[in-house]
C-alpha cells in the first residue's frame, strides 16, 4: 500500500460468537439467503420481527397519524379552510426535505379541492424559516387566510405572533429541535412531541402523515387513497433520505414503499429526475442520496429553491425537460463551484478545529466543503464567507462532538447560530475571527480528550456480501442502517484515470471493478502491480453488473 494513503482502522460491526450461526432465525422466518440475513444481524437485528418494516411493509404496520401530536387541530382548521375557499399558502424550505413536503401538501390539498399556493424562501435573501417581511410580503401579494408550514416553524414564536396581528393564522409542521415555548398557531405538528412512536420523521414524513389525515385515510390508506399516497410516498422516500433520517422502523417502511413505488410508472417531473441521475430499475436508498437528492439541493444552494417544487408538482412532460435542464445545470454550477472553493482553501492544520474563511465563498455550498473537510481529517470543522460585512459560517462534526456546546463557548463573540450536534450555522463580525477560531478550537479540545476514534465498520470480505438481488431485500440502506461494506485486498491488476475526478481498477481475486473518486486528501493513482486493501461498498446496476464504489483504504483491524 502506498505510504501516502491514510489507512483507517477497521473491525466487524458486531463480534460474532463461536458455535452456530446467531442469524439463523432471521433466515429461517424470511427465507433469507445467510449471507443477507448475517448483513441484517450485524446492524443489529436480532429478532425476526425486527425485519418486518422492510419485508413485508403493509400498511397495515404504519402508525395512525391521528396520534401524530397537533394533527387533529390542523385537520379541522385546514379543512374548515377548504370549505370556505379560504386562501391556503404552504411556506417551504429550500433543501430536498423542505421542497418535497410542500410537493406532498399541495398536492393533498389540490386533491381536497383548496385554493393553494406555495412560498419558498431564499437561501440568501431570506434565509431559514419563517421571516416576518416574507410574510408581509405574503399578505399584501397573495392575501392568504391561512399559512402552513413544513420543515420550519416550530421556533418560529414571534413571527408567528406578529401574524395573527396581521389576520394570518398559522398551521406549523417540523421536525426540528424544539424550543422552550411553542408558537401560537392553530397547529404545530411535531413528532417530538407527546411520545409519538416515530420520533425520526422528517419534514417530509410530517407533511404525509398530516396529508393522510387531511384525505380520512385512517387509520391506514385503501383504494384510491392507497394508490394516491403511495405516489406521495415517493417523495417522502426523497426527502427523508436527504435529510439523513434513521432509516428504522416506520421510516423504513415508507421509505421502501416509496422506493418501490419510483420503480414503477412516474409523473414527468420524477422521470425526468431520473433519466438525469441515469437511474432506472429498482431503487436503493443511495441511489437517492448520491443521484436524486444532490440535483434537487442544487436548485436551493444556488438560489431559489421553487423550480424544485415545480419539477415535482408538473404534470406537463415538456415543461419538466425544461425544468430540469435547469436543474441539472445549477447542479453542474453548484459542482464546479464546489470544487474550486475546495482546491483553493489552505489545507487543514492539525488543530482540534478546523475553521476557515475565504470572503468570497459561496454560501450555497460552504456546508459541502465543511462536510468534506471534516471527514478528512475526523474533526469538526467550519467553512465561513462573508456577506454585507458579516461573516456566515457552516460547521460540520463527527461522531462523538457537539457543536451546541461549541457554539455556546463561541457566544460572548457571535451574531447568532445554532443548529444540531453534527451540524450548524453562524455568523460574526468578520474581525473576531481569531476569537471565534480560539474559542472552539478550546472546546474540541476538551472534547476530543475524552473521544476514541471509532473504528471503520466492515461487513467482512467481499464473498461475505450475497448477490444484488438480494441485497436489494434489506432496502433503504443509509442512516442508521448503514449500506454494506467490504474489505476487498490484492494486487492491482488494471488502472485508468478517468477525467480529473476518478480511476477504474481491477484487483486480482475480485471479479468486479472498482470505482474510486479523487480528491485533494486521496492519494496517487494506484499502481499496476500494487497492493491494495481497501473499504469498498457494491453498486448494484440492472445494465452494468456489480462494481464497488472505494470508501477509503484499509489499515490493521482493531478488536
Amino acid at each position: 500500500m502506498s505510504a501516502d494513503m491514510d489507512a483507517k482502522a477497521w473491525r466487524l460491526r458486531r463480534e460474532i460468537p463461536a458455535g452456530p450461526a446467531p442469524w439463523r432465525a432471521l433466515a429461517a422466518a424470511w427465507n433469507l439467503e445467510p449471507r443477507l440475513a448475517r448483513l441484517a444481524w450485524l446492524r443489529g437485528v436480532d429478532q425476526p420481527e425486527g425485519l418486518a418494516w422492510r419485508l413485508d411493509p403493509a400498511w397495515t404496520r404504519s402508525t395512525d397519524p391521528h396520534l401524530l401530536s397537533g394533527v387533529d387541530a390542523a385537520v379541522a382548521r385546514i379543512r374548515r379552510a377548504v370549505e370556505a375557499r379560504e386562501r391556503i399558502v404552504i411556506y417551504g424550505d429550500y433543501d430536498v426535505d423542505g421542497v418535497t413536503a410542500t410537493a406532498v401538501l399541495v398536492r393533498a390539498l389540490e386533491r381536497l379541492g383548496a385554493d393553494v399556493s406555495y412560498f419558498i424562501p431564499n437561501r440568501f435573501s431570506d434565509g431559514y424559516g419563517l421571516h416576518l417581511d416574507c410574510i408581509q410580503d405574503l399578505k399584501a401579494t397573495r392575501q392568504p387566510d391561512l399559512l402552513i408550514s413544513v420543515d420550519c416553524g416550530v421556533r418560529s414564536v414571534e413571527e408567528v405572533k406578529a401574524s395573527s396581528e396581521l389576520g394570518l393564522d398559522w398551521v406549523i409542521t417540523d421536525h426540528h429541535a424544539l424550543g422552550q415555548e411553542l408558537p401560537p398557531a392553530c397547529a404545530v405538528v411535531h413528532p417530538h412531541l407527546d411520545g409519538y412512536a416515530n420520533p425520526f420523521l422528517a419534514g417530509v414524513g410530517v407533511a404525509f402523515k398530516l396529508a393522510q389525515a387531511l384525505l380520512g385515510a385512517v387509520p391506514h390508506p385503501t383504494g384510491a387513497d392507497a394508490t394516491f399516497l403511495d405516489g406521495m410516498l415517493k417523495l417522502v422516500a426523497i426527502g427523508t433520505v436527504a435529510d439523513v433520517m434513521p432509516l428504522v422502523d416506520e421510516n423504513a417502511l415508507l421509505v421502501r414503499r416509496g422506493l418501490d413505488s419510483l420503480g414503477g410508472k412516474n409523473g414527468p417531473g420524477l422521470a425526468a429526475l431520473l433519466r438525469a441521475a441515469k437511474k432506472e430499475g429498482a431503487l436503493g436508498g443511495q441511489d437517492v442520496a448520491f443521484g436524486l437528492a444532490p440535483r434537487l439541493n442544487a436548485v436551493g444552494r444556488m438560489g431559489g429553491a421553487e423550480d424544485a417544487v415545480r419539477l415535482l408538482l408538473t404534470r406537463d412532460p415538456a415543461e419538466a425537460e425544461t425544468l430540469m435542464d435547469r436543474v441539472e445545470a445549477l447542479n453542474q454550477e453548484r459542482r464546479a463551484i464546489q470544487e474550486d472553493l475546495a482546491a483553493r482553501l489552505p489545507r487543514p492544520e492539525d488543530t482540534a478545529f478546523d475553521l476557515v474563511l475565504d470572503p468570497t465563498a459561496h454560501k450555497g455550498v460552504i456546508g459541502i466543503v465543511a462536510g468534506h473537510r471534516m471527514r478528512a481529517t475526523g474533526r469538526p470543522a467550519g467553512v465561513c464567507t462573508v456577506v454585507d460585512g458579516v461573516a456566515h459560517c457552516s460547521l460540520r462534526a463527527p461522531e462523538g462532538y457537539d457543536l451546541g456546546s461549541l457554539l455556546a463557548l463561541a457566544q460572548p463573540f457571535l451574531l447568532g447560530g445554532g443548529g444540531h450536534r453534527a451540524a450548524a450555522g453562524l455568523s460574526f463580525e468578520p474581525s473576531r475571527l481569531a476569537f471565534v477560531r480560539q474559542a472552539l478550537q478550546r472546546g474540541a479540545a476538551d472534547q476530543a480528550a475524552g473521544r476514541e476514534i471509532p473504528p471503520l465498520l466492515l461487513d467482512g470480505g467481499h464473498a461475505d456480501l450475497p448477490g444484488d438481488a438480494d441485497l436489494a431485500r434489506l432496502e433503504p440502506f443509509g442512516q442508521g442502517f448503514a449500506p454494506p461494506l467490504a474489505r476487498l485486498e490484492g494486487n492491482v491488476a488494471s488502472s485508468a484515470a478517468f477525467g480529473a475526478d476518478h480511476w477504474k481498477l481491477r484487483l486480482a481475486g475480485t471479479p468486479d471493478p472498482l470505482t474510486w473518486f479523487a480528491g485533494r486528501e486521496r492519494p496517487s493513482q494506484p499502481a499496476i502491480g500494487e497492493r491494495l486493501c481497501v473499504a469498498a461498498v457494491p453498486q448494484g446496476s440492472d445494465r452494468w453488473g456489480r462494481s464497488w464504489l472505494v470508501e477509503t483504504p484499509l489499515g490493521e483491524a482493531t478488536p
